[in-house]
């Protein structure tokens, strides 16, 4: 928010310098994040009056021109049209070096001495463009410094609030502020006039029908306006805090906006059908035009200003172009009004529509403030325009307004800040904040909070304010005292992430971080590829954007959107994994909300070298991922089988991973539909672990075996199965065979004519490793025949002889 210094200083005299203002302010907590004169490059700028004019001799476009600063007259040649014998112009002198960046010199043009220039508003950067030169008001006296003459010997302060602060979007505001740190005092502008109309109930009744979201509500009405543009000074202010002069009636509210915080508007009176104003939300969605010739749709909960037929204005955001002040405007009802900040939050967010007084109404208007602001508006405009004031003024809501009490103990803020507060030091500052303080002699204070204070609502946030007008600077540096927390189950999860990420980081996977929400077209148009139904998925009910409508029910979708990406910025060999919660519900489960770790490999199996290893990874590889990342977690081993059940992977290339009968993760190669959506070419192969599943039981205890003495015997074994015999049990109950049987693994898998269709030979490797004697032929043969029992009797296997 831009404030010009001179319109503070008609708030509080301070005797802060600007720079010394900006620095207190800054160091107080509201930021002044630029100061700066506004009249820099104005030095030898006078204003100067045109004596006489005639043709340039030598040139038609250009003016020979006789000017005086009221002591000397001065030559100049000029191209400009607009002006006039008699009329005040700019007069840059001889030496000025202008705003723009260019120096004055004597010159001849065209063989005519020039003695300086007349300036447009352009040359001075006051405006963006100009069709002339400056011409000013007749009244203006020769040999004023431009800068005075034009209100520029000031300094503009441009202060950033943050959203906690609405009570600073105002000079009001930041004076207070001012106060509060200097002890000035604030004095308002005066807000008096005349009342000569007719009471104000015989020219527009109002109501509130929705109190709830309209606490208050202040008007007051006129009669005999004329639009015309507004006075210099007006306008003047107006475009240096940014907002654009439109005429008398709009710029006095826009004024007050800035000057006071409260956010007014202006109704047409004649316009206004029925002369009626009722505040409340519509029961069913209606269409309205706005004042930008916007149709908006205003569904219920939004609330309405309307007349005795309709809609005429869209609460606290913007008014319609029904009832608007036009050039034949003759009467006015000015509504200055206290909005509840959430409903006014929803309604502009819903409508896609922000302005100067929904930025302000979101984050609180002073409720005690409406009847001023609504005075003094009829008082600046009645002082330079003639307007008859209707008598008295409606208000409907005062009895709701009551200041905020909230209760204060010295000793707490000397506990948590660190440093010592004396209760009269505090008392002194909520002085000098304008919080009445009541002492019951119990050491906790009742402390009275201003109505336009919304940001205080604790006792917290009183010690904020006596720690902030102390100094932040006044702080020391302590270290609280603790002992070190009890171990507790959210910091064995913790452990649990980083033992996997410096497993996986171990492997050259890399980390990656995409948000918990998706887009709801992704599932809607793949949710038969995902696995999941978008009716189950848990919905935001205010996305900030239509990219992110849906909590993600599995972290796939997040990984196959950083492989494309890395793929479009050709980086095929891609290995990332990630952390975070999954949403959504199931028929099992129901709602759940829960911590899983997802990994997707795509590319080569190893980097590309000068001996041509380039194979591509394959399911294996994804196993050969997740099976040891489980293990090395839950220390017990996990038992893979095949799975149907997650529509996202290949069939056939699917895994689920069970730990004690229960999944606990999945792992396989996407399906080619979803490749071709995310535009990717290559195999890619997905990992998914729930991590609170995986590790919820504690590991067994671990064993530890002395080296054997004994020599281990291998025994080689080539089976036929049915193809659809998983080797991964085969294994398993391979192992359970004897107590001699240390591993079992595949060295060999082969299919083709030779087995017979739809069969698949596997060789299998068994260490046999005793740790007592060394075996005899009689007990190797005799473990050989059990396995070979157990892969035809068990898996219908077939021993292959040759």
């Amino acid at each position: 928010m831009k404030i010009p210094y001179s319109w503070l200083k008609e708030f509080i005299d301070t005797r802060l310098s600007p720079v010394q203002t900006q620095e207190a302010l800054t160091m107080a907590g509201v930021e002044v994040s630029s100061c700066r004169f506004l009249g820099e490059g104005f030095d030898s700028v006078v204003t100067a009056r045109i004596l006489e004019m005639a043709p340039h001799p030598n040139a038609e476009r250009l003016s020979l021109c006789k000017v005086t600063d009221g002591s000397t007259t001065f030559g100049i040649v000029c191209g400009a049209k607009n002006m006039k014998p008699g009329d005040a112009v700019a007069l840059a002198k001889i030496g000025a070096r202008l705003p723009n960046g260019m120096e004055i010199k004597k010159a001849k043009i065209r063989g005519q001495a020039s003695e300086g220039m007349l300036c447009s508003e352009q040359e001075l950067k006051l405006a963006e463009a100009s069709a002339g030169i400056m011409v000013l008001p007749g009244d203006t006296v020769p040999g004023t410094p431009l800068a005075d003459a034009l209100g520029l010997s000031d300094w503009l302060l441009e202060v950033e609030i943050t959203p906690n602060r609405g009570d600073c979007l105002s000079v009001l505001g930041v004076a207070r502020e001012i106060a509060s740190i200097t002890g000035e005092k604030v004095v308002l502008p005066d807000a008096s006039f005349k009342e000569e109309g007719e009471p104000i109930g015989e020219w527009v009744r109002i109501s509130v029908s929705d109190p709830d979201l309209c606490p208050r509500y202040t008007a007051r009405a006129i009669s005999g306006v004329t639009i015309a543009p507004s006075p210099d000074w007006m306008r003047r202010r107006l475009t240096l805090c940014g907002i654009r002069p439109i005429n008398n009636i709009v710029d006095v509210t826009n004024y007050l906006l800035l000057e006071v915080g409260q956010p007014m508007h202006a109704f047409d009176l004649d316009r206004l059908r029925g002369a009626r104003i009722d505040v409340r939300a519509p029961k069913e969605t209606v269409t309205f035009t706005t004042l930008d010739g916007s149709e908006r749709k205003i569904d219920p909960g939004m609330l309405l200003i309307r007349d005795a037929e309709g809609p005429v204005a869209v609460a606290g955001v913007m008014g319609g172009a029904n009832s608007e002040v036009v050039d034949g405007t003759t009467r006015v009802v000015f509504e200055s009004a206290h909005f509840s900040p959430p409903a006014i939050r929803r309604t502009a967010k819903r409508l896609g529509l922000s302005s100067e007084s929904s930025y302000r109404f979101e984050r609180g208007v002073d409720p005690a403030g409406t009847v001023y602001a609504a005075d003094r508006a009829v008082s600046l405009l009645s002082r330079f325009a003639a307007v008859t004031v209707a008598r008295g003024c409606i208000d409907l809501g005062a009895g709701n307004v009551t200041p905020r009490t909230v209760l204060f103990r010295p000793e707490r803020a000397t506990r948590i800040m660190g440093k010592v507060y004396a209760p009269e030091a505090c008392l002194e500052i909520f002085g000098r904040l304008g919080f009445p303080v009541e002492d019951p002699g119990t050491g906790t204070w009742n402390v009275t909070v201003p109505t336009y204070r919304f940001d205080i609502e604790r006792e917290i946030d009183l010690v904020e304010e006596i720690a902030r007008l102390s100094g932040y600077d006044a702080i020391p540096t302590t270290y609280p005292e603790s002992k070190a927390p009890e171990f507790s189950g959210d910091d064995r999860f913790v452990d649990i992430q980083e033992r996997a990420f410096d497993f996986l980081r171990g492997r050259g996977f890399s980390q990656s971080v995409n948000f918990s929400f998706v887009a709801s077209r992704t599932w809607e148009r793949l949710g038969a590829f995902l696995g999941f139904d978008p009716a189950d998925a848990v919905r935001l009910m205010n996305p900030i954007s239509g990219e992110t409508t849906l909590m993600r029910p599995h972290l796939l979708t997040g990984l196959l959107s950083n492989a494309s990406d890395n793929a479009r910025r050709f980086v095929e060999d891609v290995r990332l994994y990630e952390a975070g919660k999954a949403y959504g519900k199931s028929h099992v489960e129901g709602h759940f909300e829960e911590p899983r770790l997802g990994v997707i490999l795509c590319g080569k199996r190893l980097p590309g070298d000068w001996s041509g290893a380039d194979a591509l990874a394959d399911f294996f590889d994804m196993k050969g991922v997740v099976e040891p990342l489980l293990l090395h977690l839950c220390a017990s081993p996990v038992h893979v089988v095949p799975t149907r059940l997650r529509p996202f992977f290949e069939e056939g290339k699917a895994a689920d991973i069970l730990r004690d009968g229960e999944v606990v993760g999945w792992f396989g190669a996407i399906r080619k539909e979803l490749l071709a959506w995310y535009e990717l070419t290559g195999p890619v192969f997905y990992g998914e672990i729930r991590l609170l599943k995986a590790t919820a039981s504690p590991p067994p205890p671990r064993r530890f075996a002395p080296l054997p003495k004994f020599p281990p015997v291998f025994r080689d074994l080539a089976c036929v199965f049915p193809a659809g015999v998983p080797v991964g049990d085969v294994l398993a109950m391979v192992r359970e065979v004897s107590p001699e049987v240390d591993e079992a693994g595949v060295f060999d898998i082969f299919t083709g004519e030779k087995i017979g269709e739809g069969n698949k030979s596997v060789g299998i490797r068994v260490k046999l490793q005793p740790q007592d004697r060394t075996l005899t032929e009689p007990e190797v043969h005799s473990i050989h025949s059990k396995i070979v029992d157990l892969l035809e009797n068990r898996f219908g296997g077939k021993i292959r002889t040759s």
